[in-house]
């Protein structure tokens, strides 16, 4: 991957994060053809809020339509190849856009028959627009999302052909040309169970991630975070790692986070001493972090959702613990730092002040809604689009100057009304009748009618742009999910996947470590240079049923392949995220990459846990969840000194081996083994604060929790 150059101030330009998200860059074309553009894109937005809270639509239907639409805005949109022109677009990508569209005009005219002959009776046209599609839809994903999945796409394409002379496991019987591209590009391939999460949640989320931030929660999320450990030692670090939490909430990319938040924590970072190369990976560990926060996950909770018929509130609390021990980690390793270089925090002068935060903390009204209700056991879909509407509410506020009291009356028939009955539509429509009513009044008789007026225009104004901009955001993860299909689909159609999970069983035998540990590596390895969701689908259709056939129960399974797959942003040889923000920091990307890997060394054993310790999945009882989430942070907080090289002063090798064991003991021991632990680390800690070699290496107390 080529490094992007950054400005003198250390941001990043629009097209060099298309370059480090995207193959293909965004073109900038003529005003009239991007406006116009862009309202296709607002459109398709509206038309999936739509379809999802009013409008009954056969699923394979509004499959194609999510997946063709969108690659038809995607053809348009993106340029075909770096050094193509991006002020016009290509007759080319006009034939495929209008290909593609032909393929979802056919499947909406024969989809009744289709269900009955899709794979087994191929007409002539069957196969033509399948053939079409599947090529397309390819294609799609290498403007989006690079080579690497296509080309896999492509490799398991090619299997299907050359299975029949291939020995051993990968031999298969054969199928028909025609066939294979009728069952491909059908509910069993593109259409199917990953495109099914992409139809019915990611947009909807992602437009939500993208209101939120459009009524002003983006900027106070980082004010927040300033406000909140500006002032610590190494406070911009410490930023950082809040930052990606509250970020992580809403986003579904590494890259986005690294951008959204680095901007302003790096150069920060650089300010008070932090290296080049460890600003840019306490940014990009964080930021990767995020993607393992709930409630949305990167997206990948809600196809682990649909592959595992799990319920979707179940997985995120599941999540909770395992989040929190990665970001104490994280935590640790920046305050250990802060400790060794004598990095301080930002005079209190220059920050945000916490009381006025406070007057603000309606802009969190979204977020707030979106949990109560899925806690609630309210859909995910009605959960969304409450959220959204709040957004759409709080913007109301802030373009009419309204006092946030004055929002009472829609926020208490946001609380009510479910509770009274009322169906989930219903509800939304009332809620946002009565939310605009009384924001409206609220607006009139403080501004009068001209002020309502230009209140009215620029939310309306701010929503249109949240709309296009949801549906740019969305497109890379559209394609990941259409394309990934394509290998599931040959997958299921082959038996490989059967084949691969009876290998994983003769390798690993009876030992479920040597097949965690198989499948660790798997889901790196497939992470690595390729977006998280086709990574964790992939692996979810590979991986994951050997896991479960030697007895590892699904949802620990399914986490433990998913939590590879993210944390392969900040893996060598190909880290995204680290590379991301090596280009923010101008540090150099390989050693940013194994500092983030230093940093984020928790993410690499907690995943084993959920096999070995399921209660750190909220799976047993209360008691023994906390004894073993407890011991496990303990343990990873000495993993940290150890990882560092630090404790009350800088330790050697043979210290840091002794530190390595009594966290492992922590981590995965029983009773006994945990009293061990905190005997022996206790001991460690006293004689070394006793025996510290110098006063300038006591812990500073300005702030941190560690030293």
């Amino acid at each position: 991957m080529k490094k992007p150059d950054t400005s003198p101030d250390g941001t990043l330009s629009q097209a060099d994060v298309d370059m480090m998200e995207f193959e293909s860059p965004m073109r900038q074309l003529p005003p009239f053809t991007t406006n116009l553009l862009f309202f296709a894109a607002a459109a398709y937005a509206i038309f999936h809020i739509i379809v999802l809270n009013f409008l009954h639509m056969d699923a394979w239907v509004f499959r194609t339509l999510h997946v063709n639409l969108g690659a038809a805005i995607g053809f348009l949109i993106y340029a075909g190849w770096k050094g193509q022109r991006r002020d016009r677009i290509n007759p080319m990508d006009f034939a495929l856009a209008l290909a593609i569209l032909s393929a979802a005009a056919y499947i909406m005219s024969e989809h009744e028959t289709l269900v009955m002959r899709t794979g087994v009776i191929t007409t002539p046209l069957d196969f033509l627009f399948g053939a079409i599609g599947t090529v397309l839809t390819i294609e799609f994903a290498r403007r989006t999302s690079g080579m690497i999945l296509p080309i896999m796409a492509l490799i398991f394409v090619a299997y299907v052909f050359v299975g029949p002379w291939m020995p051993g496991i990968l031999h298969h019987q054969g199928f028909d040309t025609g066939d294979f591209f009728s069952f491909v590009y059908s509910q069993e391939g593109v259409f199917g169970i990953t495109t099914a999460a992409s139809s019915r949640y990611i947009l909807l989320f992602v437009a939500f991630a993208v209101f939120l931030q459009a009524s002003g929660a983006g900027a106070y999320f980082m004010d927040l975070a300033f406000g909140a450990f500006g002032w610590a030692r190494g406070g911009p670090g410490k930023v950082s790692v809040v930052s990606g939490i509250l970020f992580g909430t809403v986003s579904g990319s590494s890259v986005a986070n690294v951008v959204a938040s680095g901007t302003f924590t790096i150069p920060m970072m650089r300010r008070v001493g932090y290296n080049r190369e460890t600003a840019g990976a306490i940014e990009a560990t964080s930021s990767t972090g995020g993607q393992l926060t709930p409630p949305i996950m990167g997206a990948g909770a809600f196809i682990m959702a649909e592959i595992t018929g799990i319920p979707y509130t179940e997985i995120i609390a599941a999540a909770i613990l395992p989040c929190l021990l990665f970001y104490i980690a994280v935590y640790a390793h920046v305050d250990i730092d802060a400790i060794k270089n004598n990095i301080r925090g930002l005079p209190r002068s220059e920050l945000p002040k916490l009381r006025k935060l406070s007057r603000d903390i309606f802009l969190l009204l979204p977020l707030f809604s979106l949990l109560y209700l899925l806690i609630s056991g309210y859909s995910i879909i009605a959960s969304g689009t409450w959220g959204m509407v709040c957004a759409v509410v709080v913007m109301l506020r802030s373009h009419l100057k309204v006092n946030s009291l004055v929002l009472s009356i829609p926020l208490a028939a946001f609380v009510l009304l479910p509770l009274l009955g009322f169906k989930v539509n219903t509800t939304g429509i009332i809620g946002v009748t009565l939310g605009l009513f009384s924001v409206a009044i609220a607006g009139y008789a403080a501004s009068g009618v001209r002020g309502v007026s230009t209140g009215l225009k620029e939310t309306a104004k701010t929503c249109y742009q949240a709309l296009g901009q949801a549906t740019h955001a969305s497109l890379q993860i559209v394609a990941v999910c259409a394309c990934a299909g394509i290998i599931v689909g040959v997958l299921g159609l082959t038996g490989l996947g059967g084949r691969f999970s009876s290998l994983i069983l003769a390798i690993a035998g009876d030992s479920h470590f040597v097949a965690l540990l198989f499948a660790m590596m798997i889901s790196i390895i497939l992470g690595m240079g390729m977006p998280t969701t086709a990574a964790y689908a992939i692996a979810a259709s590979v991986v994951a049923p050997g896991l479960q056939q030697l007895g590892v129960p699904a949802l620990s399974a399914h986490m433990f392949v998913f939590y590879y797959a993210v944390i392969s942003a900040i893996t060598p040889p190909v880290a995204i995220a680290a590379f991301a923000a090596s280009a923010l920091s101008g540090g150099q990307p390989w050693a940013t990459s194994l500092k983030a890997v230093r940093f984020g060394v928790a993410a690499f054993i907690v995943p084993f846990l959920f096999y070995y310790y399921p209660q750190i999945l909220l799976e047993g009882e209360t008691v023994d969840i906390i004894r073993v989430f407890a011991t496990s942070a303990l343990g990873i907080l000495v993993l940290a000194f150890a990882s560092e090289g630090w404790l009350f002063g800088k330790i050697g090798t043979a210290l840091r081996a002794v530190l390595v064991v009594i966290a492992f003991v922590m981590i995965f021991g029983g009773h006994v083994t945990d009293i061990i632990g905190f005997g022996l680390a206790g001991l460690l800690i006293i004689w070394r604060f006793v025996n510290r070699q110098a006063p300038q290496e006591r812990a500073q107390k300005n702030g941190g929790l560690i030293g």
